[in-house]
């Protein structure tokens, strides 16, 4: 991987050019976002919003060949880019991965409350998606009784998920994109900082006061914040796994299992075990004993 990175850098075009066919597949787009965070990490953030201006070109020419050409296809993909190049602003000011983790989770709480206040009724933004849903369901041969199941409750829960979808997108470059730029360093800290990752009390403790709160009251706005505080404590216990296996050199199998037991039947139970986990370091610090054998 360090070659790759080392390839990319060694002209000023190849980030450009891998960002412009990348940002319009949807599956692979943040590795677009990761390449603007790498390339603002290593040359600064002139640089950075030099090389996302002119992906952003480059990537609205090639859909305007493909036969897309729309403000909102070039207000996406510019958005993308230049998302990339803020968080390596954002890394390269506060130096630690921790402090703009947090900035994304304040930042995403803020937009998911403001966006529950203003969008009251949020299935009028919802429904091409419902649409598009409901189409694919009945290829699939289900009922109208079991789509309507599954339907229901998608305008209250479509803000906390899209605002959840947005730092997830957010999330996976900066972790991407600084990993990329460590390997360049004579001793990379990537691993040290992200088995750092907390909230930190300033966020820590208002979102357990919230997990507890949610327990009793279900109204919009706990709907709308649940999905991202569950994820920000569970980013913290996966941190805090790494950090337990690192001191103890548990072996790559227990961390790995950690992440295969993600996907279903099990991804329920090990996402809320993990945030357990995150939850429960902002109390007692279950990263200390680590630092007093060190």
């Amino acid at each position: 991987m360090k070659g790759f990175v080392q390839w990319v850098l060694a002209q000023r075009y190849r980030p450009v050019v891998l960002a412009i066919f990348l940002v319009t597949v949807p599956l692979v787009s943040f590795v677009s976002t990761a390449l603007m965070t790498l390339e603002t990490l290593r040359r600064g953030g002139q640089h950075g919003l030099i090389s996302a201006l002119v992906a952003t070109i480059g990537a609205s020419m090639l859909g305007l060949f493909w036969g897309v050409s729309s403000l909102s296809f070039t207000f996406a993909i510019g958005a993308t880019l230049l998302a990339g190049v803020g968080l390596g602003v954002a890394l390269r000011r506060t130096g630690t991965l921790a402090s703009v983790f947090q900035g994304l989770v304040l930042l995403c709480l803020i937009g998911a409350a403001l966006a529950g206040l203003l969008w009251s009724e949020s299935l009028m933004l919802m429904t091409p998606i419902v649409d598009q849903g409901i189409s694919w369901l009945r290829a699939t041969g289900a009922s109208d009784s079991q789509i309507n199941d599954i339907v229901e409750g998608w305008d209250r829960l479509f803000i906390g998920f899209m605002t959840l979808g947005i730092f997830i997108q957010l999330m996976v470059p900066l972790l991407l994109g600084s990993w990329w730029a460590a390997l360049l360093n004579t001793e990379p800290q990537f691993g040290h900082q992200f088995r750092e990752l907390q909230l930190g009390r300033f966020l820590g403790i208002p979102g357990t006061l919230f997990m507890a709160v949610s327990l009793v009251f279900d109204g919009p706005v706990i709907q709308n914040l649940f999905p991202l505080v569950l994820f920000g404590f569970w980013f913290q216990g996966v941190s805090v796994v790494h950090a337990w296996g690192k001191a103890r050199q548990w072996g790559r199998g227990v961390i790995a299992a950690m992440y295969v037991l993600l996907v279903p039947p099990f991804t329920g139970v090990t996402l809320f075990a993990l945030a357990s986990v995150g939850l429960l370091d902002n109390w007692i610090n279950l990263r200390a004993p680590l630092h007093k054998k060190n």
